[in-house]
C-alpha cells in the first residue's frame, strides 16, 4: 500500500504544526520521520491515520484520496509509546480485541480468532505467555504484544508513534533489530516516529528529517549522513565539532578525527580534558587554545595515540576532511 502526502497544512490555533507537506511512500517501506520534539512528525503521522484532519492537503491511499474518510475505514494499524493494553485482560484477549470488535458479519469464528492470535503471538515470540496479564510483563514484552495487536486486524499500513521511546536503551536496541527483521518478513508499508537518530539510521529503508512543520530532507539513512542538504540535518543526524582554521571554520564529526602524539603537518594541538571508554570505541576531549569549543575525537579503544594517555598531556589532532 503505498501512501502519498500531498501538500498537507496544519495548524493548532496561531501554531502551524504542518506546512505544505509533501511525501511520498512506496509499498512495502519502513520510512521514519524523524526530528525533535514539536517539529511535527507526530501530528502527520496521526494525519496519515486519521486520527487528526489535515486543515487542507490530501492524503492518498494507492491512488485513492482517503483525507475524509474516517479512521476506523483506512485499514491502519496504530501502534502507541505506551502500549495502551488493556489491563483487565490477559495477553491472549488483548491480541484478540480487535478481531473480536470487527462487525458482525465480518468478525472471524472464535476458533480462527484462537489460531490466529496463536499465529501472531509466535511470530512475535510470546506465545508462551498468552494467559498473562500486562502487569505481568516487561515494557519490551508490552510493546510486542501491542505490536501483534495492530497487526491482527490484517491492516494495509502499519504506524508506530516512538514505539520503543518508553524503554531503556538495551532493550530498545534489541527491538530495534527485531521490528526490522518482522519488517522483512511481513513487507507491510510502515512509517514510524522517532526523535533518535541512531534509530532512524539503524531501522528505516528511508529517513524524513523534520523541523519545524517542514521536512528538511528525505533520503536513504547513507543519503542523509553523508550528504546533509543543510546545518539543521548535519548537526541533527549526529555530534560535530568546529574549528577555525585560518579564516574559515570547518566542521566535522569526532569520528573523522586522526590523532598523534607527535606533532605532525596540519596537527594542531590540543590538551586532553576527558578520555571516555565507549566499548569499541574511545572518546578523547581535547581543549584548543584560542577556542571555546573543545574538539571531541572519537577513535578505536586500540588507536596507538591512547597508548598510557592521561587527562593535562597534550595531544596533536588533523581533521580527516582537512
Amino acid at each position: 500500500m503505498s501512501i502519498e502526502v500531498q501538500q498537507v497544512n496544519k495548524a493548532f490555533g496561531n501554531f502551524k504544526a504542518l506546512n505544505e507537506i509533501n511525501l511520498s511512500i512506496q509499498s512495502g517501506e519502513l520510512v521514519a520521520l524523524l526530528g525533535p520534539s514539536g517539529c511535527g512528525k507526530t501530528t502527520l503521522l496521526r494525519i496519515i491515520a486519521g486520527l487528526e484532519k489535515p486543515d487542507s492537503g490530501h492524503i492518498i491511499f494507492n491512488g485513492a484520496d482517503v483525507s475524509r474518510r474516517d479512521v476506523r475505514k483506512r485499514n491502519v494499524g496504530f501502534v502507541f509509546q505506551h502500549y495502551a493494553l488493556f489491563r483487565h485482560m490477559t495477553v491472549f484477549d488483548n491480541v484478540a480485541f480487535g478481531l473480536r470488535m470487527k462487525p458482525r458479519r465480518q468478525r472471524p469464528s472464535e476458533s480462527v480468532i484462537h489460531d490466529k492470535v496463536l499465529e501472531l503471538l509466535r511470530m512475535v515470540q510470546l506465545d508462551w505467555l498468552a494467559d498473562r496479564y500486562p502487569e505481568q510483563l516487561s515494557g519490551g514484552q508490552r510493546q510486542r504484544i501491542a505490536l501483534a495487536r495492530a497487526l491482527a486486524v490484517e491492516p494495509e499500513i502499519l504506524l508506530l508513534d516512538e514505539p520503543f521511546g518508553a524503554l531503556d536503551a538495551k532493550v530498545r536496541k534489541e527491538l530495534r533489530r527485531w521490528l526490522a527483521n518482522l519488517h522483512e518478513e511481513i513487507n507491510l508499508t510502515s512509517v514510524f516516529v522517532t526523535h533518535d537518530q541512531e534509530e532512524a539510521m539503524e531501522v528505516a529503508d528511508r529517513i524524513v528529517v523534520m523541523n519545524k512543520g517542514v521536512i528538511e530532507q528525505i533520503g536513504t539513512p547513507a543519503e542523509v549522513y553523508e550528504n546533509p542538504a543543510n546545518e539543521f540535518v548535519y548537526h541533527f543526524l549526529g555530534d560535530s565539532n568546529q574549528l577555525q582554521l585560518d579564516d574559515q571554520q570547518i566542521q566535522f564529526r569526532p569520528h573523522e578525527v586522526l590523532l598523534s602524539r607527535r606533532a605532525e603537518p596540519e596537527h594542531r594541538a590540543g590538551v586532553v580534558r576527558d578520555i571516555r571508554p565507549l566499548g569499541a570505541i574511545t572518546r578523547v576531549t581535547l581543549k584548543v587554545e584560542g577556542q571555546e569549543l573543545p574538539i571531541e575525537a572519537e577513535v578505536v579503544r586500540d588507536d596507538a595515540s591512547l597508548n598510557g594517555l592521561q587527562r593535562g598531556e597534550t595531544l596533536y589532532f588533523k581533521p580527516k576532511a582537512s
